[in-house]
């Protein structure tokens, strides 16, 4: 596949940064060091003026744990906004939306002269599904900016006046996103909240309502994100690929895997971010569902994508949200190489 991309008039004389998600923790469904290298040895053949993988500090600083070091990959790691998250350029997003008014982009993307987004694709509590967007906009900017983005998620108001903590909601939350901190708040942890409503109806105060659609404003600001970060490259001195292998429930930043819940079904390429997350998608099918995968006492839900069916959340949304932003298109055509 490597060999049939045009890695040379993409990467030729250019300082050409590797994005890829170093994962955390004990987790092992992460993109392989062994492809990372062969990805780093073709592009440095294609005559890149220099080459260095890179994410954010804390995953670079763990990253031998998960078999990542300049000796296994062939080239630097590089945290991506410096060792102490501080090197960053601060973008305005114009018109703000919502909280999120500016973003400060990592300072060695902004430096770099070409941009590889190597993806691990998989489901996510909060947005629906990790791909090639999320690869960016949480992984490009400063853990602020990051911050601001994950405060867009919402979807749930507490009556701070109306609750007793009586515990009810917390006791029954079927996925365990909820709990009350030692300031006695209640604290939502969106990646596994599926705003099943159940809360909400089970307060016997009413100290809980729904406001639903966040998740969508979640997608808006990693759509606006991923815009930034793109904004600084030529659309010729980008390439996108998605590994669709070891495809599980959490994203790698739990530091923890869970088992594949589809068979593994390969590895897409190309310069269209919007096409190969749509591509990338259709191919991850609910038909082909492994049975026994799902955490215990998960169950589908509703209609519509796989991930949708599972975390109550449509990972299309971010795409409607990138091409309206024009950075790119949906369709697309495959061609496939064995």
């Amino acid at each position: 596949m490597l060999d049939k991309l045009p890695l040379k008039s993409i990467v030729e004389k250019k300082r050409t940064a590797i994005k890829l998600h170093l994962g955390g923790g004990t987790g092992f469904t992460t993109v392989h060091p062994f492809f990372v290298r062969k990805l780093v040895e073709k592009v440095k053949a294609a005559g890149a003026r220099g080459v260095f993988v890179t994410d954010t500090p804390w995953a670079v600083f763990s990253a031998h744990e998960r078999g990542y070091s300049s000796e296994t990959i062939g080239c630097p790691l590089v945290a991506a906004t410096g060792s102490a998250d501080k090197y960053f350029y601060t973008k305005p997003i114009k018109p703000p939306f919502k909280a999120l008014k500016e973003v400060e982009l990592a300072g060695e993307i902004v430096d770099a002269e070409a941009l590889l987004d190597v993806s691990h694709v998989k489901g996510h509590g909060a947005c629906g599904f990790g791909g090639a967007s999320k690869n960016l906009s949480m992984g490009c900017v400063s853990g602020r900016t990051r911050g601001v983005i994950h405060s867009l998620e919402g979807g749930l108001d507490w009556n701070r006046r109306k609750c007793t903590h009586c515990g009810k909601c917390v006791r029954n939350c079927p996925n365990k996103a909820m709990s009350f901190n030692q300031k006695r708040e209640l604290n939502i942890f969106f990646h596994n909240c599926k705003l099943c409503q159940h809360c909400s109806l089970i307060c016997p105060h009413k100290a809980i309502r729904i406001l639903g659609g966040a998740y969508r404003d979640f997608q808006h600001g990693m759509a606006l994100a991923t815009a930034k970060v793109l904004e600084g490259f030529e659309k010729k001195h980008r390439l996108f690929i998605n590994f669709l292998t070891n495809i599980t429930v959490y994203c790698d930043c739990w530091g923890m895997s869970g088992p594949a819940i589809v068979p593994d079904i390969g590895i897409l390429a190309g310069q269209d971010i919007c096409a190969i997350e749509q591509a990338s998608l259709d191919m991850i099918r609910t038909e082909d569902l492994i049975p026994g995968t799902l955490p215990k006492g998960w169950k589908l839900r509703g209609h519509g994508h796989l991930f949708a069916r599972i975390h109550s959340k449509d990972p299309l949304v971010v795409l409607e949200f990138l091409e309206k932003l024009k950075q790119g298109s949906r369709k697309y055509k495959v061609t496939e190489v064995m």
